[in-house]
């Protein structure tokens, strides 16, 4: 009897620290989906968007990849933050400029469609708001990648980084269904509905994800991190220039290419991302329930996988087609994003999480930089170029991935 008593003793705070684990990884999800929706909108719709604004495609891309600039120069500072003051506060204060930037962009483009602003006023100030909603958010991914590692440990480190890209997949499909079902015909309330729902996240963030308590260590040096972590960083640049070439590409091509109006790109760019999107979430419940050990192999296959999309994008003669290969692709990025982030975590080390994140961060940022504008370059050049570009990209980082792997080998062996 008294040894029942003990056991029920042991158990009971076993539970609460369970229960606590569990609502502070949902309420960290939930934020990221709220974010991850709205970036998703503002880049499934700004394509033709813009057009109806009456900004040049180069313009367009040029906000988007202005501001990716900015989380090349911010991401590793916010992560080195986060090592010192703690993760939480680095997360809500990025929560915060994610829920004002698309406000701000409603009052842009609400005044734009009344004709109260000209194009070039409307373009500086939509660029100006971004560039600070940029300077904020960068905090986000680095902050909230530190955050999961901290509490999960290494052998659940694969089913956390897999929650991560979950919430991806399932933001992707959030923003896509804003562009499908609003973002066509009031683009304005549309953006509004994105930033309630991250003003939801970052009040579930506040209320039930306390800051981790761990001893910070004492910041990283900067060389041997990145001598263990560079490929990863690295298939983070080439995964998602390939991403941002194709996104915009293909938001340009289903005026160019099929004939759709600016409203039914919107939508059909919504269809595509929620199948993309809703390719990557099955992925990644497939991922999350086997916990695999060696996350190389699935980078590798994810890598490969991505490849071949693009290069079957390129033989696509219609919408239907691209559907199918786009699906492809997103069971290609269900396996990568999870399987990247969860291999450099690993490679990191305790602790560096939070400078790695940053590090990796960087990377993301450099590629978002990269992919829209040169998208819309190589579209204006041939209308297969972007998809020939992205398979390029993606096979760089198959090969990378071969090279972490057999890195990963020796290091066990």
């Amino acid at each position: 009897m008294r040894d029942f008593v003990w056991r029920a003793a042991d158990v009971a705070p076993l539970k609460q620290a369970g229960l606590r684990a569990r609502r502070m990884k949902a309420a960290l999800f939930v934020a990221l989906v709220a974010h991850v929706s709205a970036q998703a909108f503002l880049l499934a719709a700004l394509p033709a968007l813009g057009r109806r604004l009456g900004f040049a495609d180069v313009e367009t891309g040029a906000i988007l990849s202005g501001s990716a600039l900015l989380l090349i120069v911010g991401a590793p500072f916010w992560g080195y933050l986060s090592e010192r003051i703690g993760r939480r506060p680095v997360i809500l204060l990025a929560l915060a400029g994610a829920a004002a930037g698309p406000l701000a962009f409603s009052v842009v483009v609400s005044a734009r469609l009344a004709d109260a602003l000209t194009a070039a006023g409307a373009l500086a100030l939509f660029l100006s708001a971004r560039m600070l909603q940029a300077l904020f958010v960068g905090g986000l991914a680095p902050s909230a990648q530190a955050y999961m590692a901290d509490v999960t440990a290494p052998r659940e480190r694969m089913g956390g980084m897999g929650l991560i890209g979950a919430a991806f997949g399932l933001g992707a499909i959030g923003g896509a269904s804003l562009a499908w079902r609003v973002g066509g015909h009031d683009p304005a309330l549309a953006f509004r509905l994105a930033a309630a729902f991250v003003a939801v996240g970052f009040v579930l963030v506040l209320l039930f994800a306390p800051e981790p308590h761990l001893r910070r260590a004492a910041r990283p040096a900067l060389r041997p991190l990145l001598a263990r972590i560079w490929p990863f960083v690295a298939i983070t640049l080439l995964a998602f220039a390939a991403y941002g070439v194709a996104q915009q590409a293909m938001a340009l091509q289903l005026q160019d290419a099929f004939g759709f109006t600016i409203e039914q790109s919107i939508e059909k760019a919504g269809v595509l991302l929620m199948a993309i999107a809703s390719a990557m979430v099955l992925v990644q419940g497939v991922i999350f329930r086997a916990r695999p050990r060696r996350p190389e192999r699935l980078l590798l296959a994810g890598a490969i996988v991505g490849a071949l999309a693009m290069g079957l994008c390129v033989l696509a003669r219609s919408f239907h087609e691209i559907l199918a290969t786009l699906i492809l692709f997103g069971v290609a990025l269900g396996l990568t994003i999870p399987a990247n982030l969860a291999a450099l975590s690993l490679r990191a080390g305790a602790p560096a999480q939070g400078a790695a994140a940053g590090l990796n961060m960087m990377g993301q940022g450099l590629g978002l930089a990269i992919g829209p504008l040169a998208g819309a370059a190589l579209h204006r050049a041939s209308p297969l170029a972007p998809f020939t570009a992205a398979a390029a990209l993606l096979a760089c980082a198959a090969a990378l991935a071969a090279l972490a792997m057999r890195g990963g080998a020796r290091e066990t062996g």
